[in-house]
C-alpha cells in the first residue's frame, strides 16, 4: 500500500481516485471545491486542506487540473511543490505544453522526482480503469510511479520528462479535428436542409463510429468547453503557423461553447444547440 494524493477532483480524478482505494492505497485528496472532497472521503480518501498539505503525507502526488490552473496548484506556499518531500514523486496528468512541464521541473525540490503522464481516453475510461497513461521521466521515477498509476488502465512507457506531453498533444491534433469535425459536418446537414439523425447514422458507419458513439454516450460526460481549451494549449504549443486544421477547429469549438446556457457538454456536439446561429431554432 502506497500513501497516495490527488490534486484536481473534476470529472476525471473523481473516477479515478476509486482505484487507488480499492487497491488498498491510502488517498490524500484536494480540490478547490469542498463537495467534489466530500464525495471522496465518503469514499474513504482522506480530505487535505491545501495541495502542499496533500504532497507533505504523501510518497506520491498525482495532479489533476487543466493546463491554466497548474501554476496556482503547484506555485506558492499553499502549492504543490512546496509539500513535496525527498524521496517522493509528483505525477502531472494535466494536458498541457512543454514550457509549462519544463517550468514545473525547474522548481522541484531537489531529491525529488517528476514525472508527466497524460491520458489518452475519457471519462468513461477513466470509470472502467481502462485509461491509455503515457508515461514519461527517468528510470528512477517511472519505476517508483509505474505501480501507482497502474490501476487506472494501460501505463505505457514513452521516453524521457516531457515525451508524455508531446505524445499527448500529437493524439490531440487528430482526436481534437474528429470533434470539430463531427460539428461541422452537422453544420454542412443543415446549410443542406439534411436530417441529423441520418447523417450521425451513416457516419456511425464508417471510420467516425467511435467519435460518434462517443457523442450519443450521454453517460461519458465533456464540457465542450474542457475540449476547446486542450485546443488552446495545443495552438500554444507549436511555434510555427503549422497547425491550420486545428486553428480552424479551435474556433468551431469555441463557437459551440459561447452558443448556449448552461454550458453545452459534448453531446449537444450533435444537437442544434451548438448550430451555427441561423440554424440553432430547429
Amino acid at each position: 500500500m502506497a500513501r497516495v494524493g490527488f490534486v484536481g477532483l473534476g470529472d476525471m480524478g473523481s473516477r479515478m481516485v476509486p482505484h487507488l482505494l480499492n487497491s488498498d492505497h491510502h488517498v490524500v485528496v484536494f480540490d478547490i471545491a469542498q463537495d467534489r472532497i466530500r464525495a471522496m472521503t465518503a469514499l474513504g480518501a482522506v480530505a487535505a486542506d491545501s495541495p502542499a498539505a496533500v504532497a507533505r503525507d504523501t510518497d506520491v502526488v498525482i495532479s489533476s487540473v487543466m493546463s491554466d490552473d497548474i501554476p496556482a496548484a503547484h506555485w506558492g506556499q499553499d502549492g504543490v511543490l512546496a509539500g513535496v518531500r525527498p524521496g517522493s514523486a509528483l505525477v502531472v496528468l494535466s494536458t498541457t505544453t512543454p514550457n509549462m512541464l519544463n517550468a514545473i521541473a525547474s522548481r522541484m525540490p531537489p531529491e525529488t522526482h517528476l514525472v508527466d503522464a497524460p491520458l489518452i481516453g475519457g471519462v468513461r475510461y477513466a470509470s472502467d480503469a481502462k485509461l491509455t497513461v503515457l508515461l514519461a521521466g527517468s528510470d528512477a521515477a517511472m519505476a517508483l510511479t509505474e505501480p501507482v498509476l497502474a490501476p487506472f488502465g494501460d501505463v505505457v512507457r514513452v521516453g524521457p520528462l516531457g515525451s508524455g506531453v508531446a505524445y499527448k498533444l500529437i493524439t490531440n491534433v487528430v482526436i481534437m479535428a474528429a470533434e470539430a469535425g463531427l460539428r461541422e459536418a452537422l453544420d454542412l446537414a443543415d446549410a443542406l436542409d439534411c436530417s441529423y439523425d441520418t447523417s450521425l447514422d451513416l457516419l456511425a458507419r464508417g471510420p467516425m463510429a467511435a467519435v460518434v458513439k462517443r457523442a450519443l454516450d450521454r453517460d461519458n460526460p465533456r464540457a465542450i468547453r474542457d475540449s476547446a481549451l486542450d485546443f488552446d494549449v495545443l495552438l500554444s504549443a507549436d511555434d510555427g503557423d503549422n497547425l491550420k486544421m486545428s486553428a480552424a477547429g479551435r474556433r468551431r469549438l469555441w463557437a459551440a461553447v459561447e452558443s448556449a446556457s448552461p454550458p453545452p457538454v459534448f453531446f449537444d456536439l450533435t444537437t442544434h444547440t451548438t448550430a451555427l446561429p441561423e440554424f440553432r431554432s430547429r
